[in-house]
């Protein structure tokens, strides 16, 4: 069976065929039709033939990865953008929670890429893990700075066990959010609007008492004889 010639208006992106794939993959993404991503896609749309592809990607899963590589890097760059100086490492984790909730909020349609499959473990790479953990092992240290802020002693695993604690309730908040099911609960059962996540006030509420909640708690595992 013949290929798919290229398209006979796209230009052949000499030396740049990957950036070239990508790009053309995040648009399908912004358009909500990720489903419709695949090597021949791209390589009509691009202007090369199926086979420049495999040049660069080895198979779909591949593509796969380098495009949630990508939109992790442009996710922990909106968290620097959005990052101030401050030495407080609470204050430093709201900024987090917030920058995610933003991220999400603007960006929903790679928000929910990123998260909305998995792929096989051993496809990671290093350069994957850098950068899909750099938020995370940041939010690690800043809960690791709380307990030392206030002079509690501390395991690893505690400071895991909290930094799991505040991700975890924060991709569900906004998870809710992003799929608008929290709205059609709220009108269905006649609960109060404000907690239909739809303003940012709304969803910012609990992502603020969550954290309270978790640093409330790591306060209060203080030991009792450095209560006094």
């Amino acid at each position: 069976m013949l290929s798919d010639p290229p398209k006979p208006d796209q230009p052949y992106h000499h030396g740049n065929v990957k950036e070239a794939l990508l790009d053309e993959a995040m648009k399908l993404i912004e358009e909500n039709e990720a489903g419709m991503i695949s090597l021949r896609r791209l390589s009509r749309e691009v202007g090369v033939t199926p086979s420049a592809v495999y040049n660069h990607f080895a198979d779909k899963d591949a593509l796969l990865l380098a495009i949630k590589t990508r939109i992790y890097d442009a996710m922990n760059a909106y968290f620097e953008a959005r990052r101030t100086e401050t030495a407080d490492p609470e204050l430093a984790l709201l900024e987090m929670c917030m920058s995610y909730y933003h991220f999400a909020n603007e960006f929903p349609a790679q928000f929910q890429f990123l998260f909305g499959s998995t792929l096989p473990l051993e496809w990671s790479t290093p350069q994957t893990v850098e950068v899909s953990c750099r938020s995370i092992l940041r939010t690690r240290r800043l809960v690791w700075e709380v307990y030392e802020k206030y002079q509690i002693p501390c395991s690893e695993t505690a400071v895991v066990n909290a930094t799991l604690l505040i991700w975890s309730q924060l991709h569900g908040i906004v998870a809710l959010r992003n799929s608008g099911s929290i709205n059609a609960v709220v009108s269905y059962l006649n609960w109060p609007p404000r907690c239909a996540l739809q303003q940012d006030e709304e969803v910012q509420f609990p992502i603020r008492n969550h954290l309270e909640v978790v640093v409330n708690g790591i306060i209060n595992s203080r030991p009792n004889e450095s209560r006094h």
